[in-house]
């Protein structure tokens, strides 16, 4: 972990408490709605496709004013504030309505965080250190949702499972959300307009201030990634799925803990195959454990889901942070591309989660299943496929 900047730290850190608070109501999201309000699950695919939808503009808005302004911090504190705020919010909701404006409000945080974020994370970090360093933010990132997880099947234990106590949890998750914008307040540093001052006087009327203006490379990647999030199953109904072959309600957010662990476990040593193997092998390896997962959640045992949830968390941290460090190691518009990569995260799990709600609603679970699993299939051996593979970075 050596030459590991500080700011990096700092910024795994607030996300440490963030998502220990978004964990703390995440596993909560589909129980209240399709358990405590029962309401079915094409009304928690509404709710999950609103919430990605409603955020997509500003994942894409905020990459370019990073690069366009060469500013992080400020984006972050809005980013991080707002959804430190909107959380306790759940807590006063009646209506699977409610809970989509408030989640999709809650999430706009994140939209407008996410592309600033990694930029931040990138310009901290060496070029032979990209993975390294998000592996490491990862972690924390991964270990904060953990403990948050934890902390709501505690709670879930001890308080009881009506929808008063819910609300109860809703409202703590103030705290760690507080702590978190604090941390970033005063202790992460804006780095980007200090390095690229010089690059941005010399380019300040071309390539950071258009829209599209990053490496064209990047789009095959792009493309793979957004089908494997348009099939790949949401966690939220996998945790309905665990409902449904009879595990009891106040053990579900432990299934996102099993996800959340595994992720924290393998995080660094995914950074590092990252930078010895490159982000192909990762993204192939990820794809390989989605197949898989989708597989078990069709067998009605415990042990089962509990698996598809480990291999799920293998098919976020691998993908995503493949996605990440490829970004990274791009040459020129990185604010733009995290921008434009976060737009179509957001518009294809929208998509997914709407058709995957409608065909388990209307059709049924292993229907939904299929789906997912044949499509994540199709898209592995396409890539596999490839003679040349997805391209390189362009110097």
């Amino acid at each position: 972990m050596q030459k590991i900047s500080p700011n990096i730290w700092a910024l795994g850190w607030v996300s440490f408490f963030t998502d220990l608070a978004t964990a703390m109501i995440k596993p909560l999201i589909p129980i209240y709605v399709v358990l405590v309000l029962n309401q079915g699950m094409d009304k928690l695919g509404y709710v999950l496709a609103i919430t990605a939808f409603v955020s997509y503009v500003f994942r894409w808005g905020s990459g370019y004013l990073s690069d366009k302004y060469q500013v992080t911090k400020p984006l972050l504190l809005v980013g991080y504030g707002l959804s430190a705020i909107m959380k306790p919010m759940f807590a006063y909701t009646a209506s699977w309505g409610g809970v989509a404006v408030i989640s999709a409000t809650e999430r706009l945080g994140k939209a407008i965080r996410s592309a600033p974020k990694d930029v931040l994370i990138s310009a901290s970090a060496q070029s032979n250190n990209q993975g390294k360093a998000f592996g490491i933010h990862k972690t924390l990132d991964i270990a904060g949702e953990t403990l948050g997880g934890i902390i709501a099947f505690l709670l879930l234990s001890w308080l009881g499972q009506s929808p008063e106590f819910i609300r109860t949890i809703f409202e703590l998750t103030i705290i760690p959300g507080v702590i978190g914008v604090l941390i970033l307040w005063f202790f992460v540093t804006d780095v980007v307009k200090k390095q690229n001052s010089a690059a941005m006087n010399q380019n300040k009327t071309s390539q950071n201030n258009r829209l599209f203006s990053f490496e064209p490379s990047l789009w095959p990647w792009f493309i793979v990634y957004f089908v494997a999030v348009f099939f790949m199953m949401s966690d939220a109904f996998m945790v309905v799925r665990g409902s449904e072959i009879g595990i009891e309600t106040h053990w579900l957010p432990l299934l996102m803990v099993t996800s959340a662990l595994t992720q924290t476990l393998i995080s660094y040593q995914v950074g590092q195959r990252l930078d010895a193997q490159g982000a192909q092998f990762l993204l192939k390896v990820g794809l390989w454990a989605g197949v898989f997962s989708i597989l078990l959640l069709l067998f009605q045992n415990t042990m089962a889901i509990i698996l598809a949830f480990v291999l799920q968390g293998v098919f976020v941290v691998s993908t995503l942070n493949a996605m990440r460090a490829r970004i990274g190691q791009s040459s020129q518009g990185k604010g733009n591309a995290y921008g434009v990569f976060y737009f179509g995260v957001a518009l294809a799990s929208a998509l997914g989660s709407l058709v995957v709600g409608h065909l388990w609603e209307y059709m049924s679970a292993y229907g939904a299943l299929v789906f997912s699993g044949v499509g994540l299939t199709l898209l592995l051996f396409t890539v596999s496929l490839l003679k040349r593979g997805l391209p390189s970075p362009q110097n």
